[in-house]
């Protein structure tokens, strides 16, 4: 979806912009500063939606909207205002605004608000949709809609309820969704190489999406599962390491259900070879093996590292490694054995040393290891771990990683967490793509690196909570949160409770 702001507010419009990119994937392509600058840069681009204040400069929001409306062009709209009287909203659905919303902005409220316009976008592009993008907009639509859709769309990719069609879910380890862009061009490029026929891509980001892929059956589509597990998933895991599932359906109808079902079956990917594809039949066959806790191992652990005997830390590490993480437990189990085992050899780490680098990334990686869809996953996030708890006192604790790259961003995060940076800035400050330190840092440190920034900036509220000497407001700001409501959601997220909670429960 295409978006022009108009907001005369520099906070505000920063704040708009930055909501927008970090949590969409929809496309800004025009900011103004007043209702005449947005009228005439909304004529020019012809954007989806337009997000403007009521209260501006020169042209006012509702005076921009019926110049937009006079000129007969098209376009949805969200008005934002700090007022709220009835003759603003009144006069607002008059000119089609999609919602009237109230400043200080709740950014949930907000992005299904964007959500929704998103829809009526879809709704009244439909005609003009690829056969892609109307596949996307028959899954996001009500049941009633769906109804009205299905013969356009089952005309479209010619498919009806006697033929079956296979879907694959390509779930990437990085959730980041330049990682998602890649795995779909480079799908497609494959597919296109083989000479597939009739597919379809769909790609949702987050835990429960990923890069769907729909294949109605044709002669030259037989034997789809073989042709994933040798030619496209090798391929894919070039760019990121993937798991894959499959489920065949009748037809169009049953779409959502088999996407939801797809989800539900990566967690038995976990427990099968790397590189192959979980379907039910493979998911049926599974059975888990019983493990109990190596707790006479945990002690071991914790005597070594007592006593700084790296290498034998490190021999001890391979055997928990061995002993859980690549036995055929179930996923729950090797998950829940491997953060307990952590936690056991980092709660005494305190006893040792007077403080463990690294602290944030490490609990983000025991984060990672709860989210792993593989053992290899799990086996990469422990290692990190038990390399950075193996590290003596003598020696650079830095092992988190080795990549240059990646120690400038972490370096420029920590000396500039207080400001409104993300990635954009320290890609930037790294001489290299967004894109490219997106990929690189999750693969380097095993964390997207929107968390590890998030993370790093909740650490130091509650260290800065903890002292007692500020507000919440205050630390909010401090840390590089301008929305303090914001601020208090994130914490409640990451730390169970709410800022002002962790301070009257540790303040000195």
């Amino acid at each position: 979806m295409r978006i022009v702001i108009a907001e005369d507010e520099p906070k505000s419009r920063e704040g708009l912009i930055n909501i927008i990119q970090r949590f969409t994937d929809y496309e800004i392509v025009g900011v103004a500063e007043n209702g005449e600058d947005g009228y005439k840069i909304t004529t020019e681009l012809k954007p989806d939606l337009v997000i403007s204040d009521i209260r501006m400069p020169v042209l006012d929001g509702l005076g921009m909207l019926q110049k937009i409306k006079e000129s007969q062009i098209d376009v949805q709209a969200i008005l934002l205002t700090g007022y709220s009287e009835f003759e603003y909203a009144r006069r607002a659905l008059q000119l089609q605004v999609v919602e009237y919303v109230l400043k200080p902005l709740e950014i949930d409220q907000f992005l299904s608000i964007l959500k929704k316009a998103e829809g009526k976008v879809q709704k009244k592009n439909a005609e003009r949709l690829t056969p892609d993008q109307l596949l996307w907009s028959y899954v996001v639509s009500s049941e009633v809609e769906k109804e009205r859709m299905q013969p356009m769309l089952e005309e479209e990719l010619g498919v009806n309820d006697r033929i079956i069609s296979t879907m694959f879910l390509i779930h990437p380890d990085s959730i980041a969704s330049e990682t998602y862009g890649e795995i779909r061009k480079q799908l497609q490029h494959t597919l296109e190489a083989l000479c597939m026929e009739n597919y379809y891509l769909l790609v949702r980001p987050g835990e429960s999406g990923g890069v769907f892929a729909l294949l109605i059956d044709t002669e030259r589509n037989r034997s789809l599962k073989s042709i994933f597990v040798r030619r496209i998933i090798p391929q894919l895991q070039e760019i990121s390491g993937c798991v894959c599932s499959m489920v065949q359906m009748h037809g169009v109808r049953q779409i959502n259900q088999v996407m939801d079902e797809l989800v539900a079956l990566l967690k038995y990917s976990f427990s099968i070879p790397e590189g192959d594809i979980i379907d039910k039949e493979t998911a049926q066959m599974i059975v888990y093996e019983k493990l109990d806790y190596p707790s006479s191992l945990e002690n071991e652990m914790i005597q070594y590292i007592r006593n700084g005997k790296r290498e034998r830390i490190l021999e001890k590490g391979e055997e928990f490694a061995k002993l859980v993480i690549d036995s055929k437990a179930s996923p729950e189990c090797i998950r829940d054995y491997t953060v307990r085992f952590v936690v056991g050899i980092l709660r005494i780490i305190g006893d040792v040393r007077r403080q463990l680098n690294q602290e944030e990334e490490i609990q983000y990686m025991m984060g990672s290891i709860n989210k792993s869809h593989t053992q290899r996953e799990v086996r990469y996030q422990f290692e990190k771990i038990l390399k950075n708890v193996a590290v003596l006192d003598n020696e650079d604790e830095t092992a988190i990683t080795e990549n240059g790259i990646v120690l400038n961003a972490i370096s420029y995060i920590r000396e500039n967490y207080g400001k409104n940076i993300g990635l954009y800035e320290v890609a930037q400050f790294c001489n290299v793509r967004s894109e490219y330190l997106s990929r690189i840092f999750k693969e380097e440190t095993g964390v997207k690196f929107v968390d590890f920034l998030t993370n790093f900036r909740i650490s130091v509220a509650k260290r800065l909570l903890y002292s007692g000497n500020y507000k919440v407001v205050e630390v909010a700001e401090m840390v590089g949160f301008a929305d303090q409501k914001y601020f208090q959601k994130v914490f409640k997220k990451v730390c169970g409770v709410t800022p002002s909670e962790y301070k009257k429960e540790n303040c000195r």
